[in-house]
């Protein structure tokens, strides 16, 4: 498994032009695929081919997923055997970004992903409207930090405005909703600093231990390294931003799948729910056995997999604050103002209420 810092969120080098783009290439990927074989496979993404059935006759649930705290109970379920123990045939492929995964479900290469909810739904804004978000994935770990020396809390952020400190962060992604909502709750925005849009999450943590920028965002479990290497101070998170139970990755499929295996899917996000739960009853234990998954630290870990908690259901309380970040969007311009109750049509709770009833 790479690194989570290798890999996370670098949909941040796209400006909202390319972006767009990147919504229209998903789109074509999703006609494709109505007139070719489900046995199509991504051409990048850690893991062995399959076919949708395996040689037992069960349909292998493909899924994808980012290096991410935010699948924590994912990774631990898998780690476990928690799948087979349930019956459930299920693989999983790690994405090198949130692109990469959301056309490989587009294009019919794997049937849900866990995935930045922003992905999703933009995409959905672009036409791509069979895309259904079907349950939480993780909840808070999207943290605003500020390096040694600089601003230790929201308020002095707020009083720095026009005095030129400097933020770092991505263009549409979770990590800027955490930058616009605390600046927006504060009552200031961009034009109060020198806004530095950076290429990838790694970068913004390199520059702040280097003092080149005051204060980024950043993603757990990486937030955490990068704080304890510098001595940084976490100022808010998302939670804070459009909270609060605010997702960052989310579980998405298509009305296709979820029409064909509702089952399936359903007995999925149990397992999961299962999984979180262990995760809670016995949190050091998850975390020896996902140290090695991660190729983290056990001391960095610890505490990044607090921040950022497994959210195996989406209540409404989860998607009143999905409301809030999509309202952000529109703001920023990534989306029309009259998109911000698309929400409604992508939230697809069948398959999570199914499983919850079966509990």
């Amino acid at each position: 498994m790479r690194r989570y810092d290798d890999l996370f969120h670098p949909i941040g080098s796209l400006n909202r032009r390319g972006f767009l783009r990147g919504c229209c290439i998903a789109s074509l990927a999703f006609i494709a695929s109505t007139s070719c074989s489900r046995k199509d496979e991504p051409t990048t993404g850690t893991s062995q081919p399959s076919t949708s059935a395996s040689p037992g006759g069960k349909t292998t649930l493909r899924v994808g997923h980012l290096p991410a705290g935010c699948v924590s109970h994912l990774l631990l379920a898998n780690k476990r055997g928690l799948f087979k123990e349930a019956g459930l045939n299920v693989e999983l492929t790690q994405f090198n970004g949130p692109g990469e995964n959301l056309q490989a479900l587009v294009g019919g290469a794997r049937d849900v992903i866990h995935n930045p909810w922003t992905n999703t739904v933009a995409a959905f804004a672009k036409g791509t409207d069979k895309l259904r978000i079907i349950s939480g994935s993780g909840k808070g770990g999207i943290e605003l930090v500020s390096r040694k020396g600089s601003v230790k809390t929201l308020d002095e952020l707020a009083k720095a405005a026009n005095k030129g400190l400097k933020i770092g962060t991505l263009q549409l992604d979770t990590l800027e909703l955490v930058v616009f909502g605390h600046l927006k709750k504060l009552g200031v925005d961009y034009s109060g600093y020198k806004m530095t849009f950076f290429p990838s999450m790694v970068g913004m943590g390199e520059a702040l231990i280097q003092n080149a920028v005051d204060v980024c965002s950043l993603a757990q479990p990486y937030a955490q390294s990068v704080v304890a290497k510098s001595g940084g101070t976490y100022l808010g998170d998302s939670n804070g931003a459009w909270g609060p139970e605010a997702s960052d990755c989310v579980i998405s499929s298509t009305s296709d799948f979820i029409k064909k295996e509702p089952n399936l899917v359903a007995d999925y996000l149990a397992v999961l729910r299962k999984s979180a739960a262990l995760l809670n009853s016995d949190y050091k234990s998850a975390i020896a056995d996902l140290v090695p998954v991660y190729g983290s630290t056990e001391d960095v870990l610890s505490v990044a997999l607090k921040r950022q908690v497994p959210q195996p259901v989406l209540d409404k309380a989860g998607l009143q604050s999905l409301k809030n970040g999509v309202g952000y969007l529109a703001d920023l311009g990534y989306l029309k103002k009259d998109q911000t109750n698309l929400l409604d049509a992508v939230f697809d709770g069948s398959a999570q209420e199914k499983a919850l009833q079966a509990a």
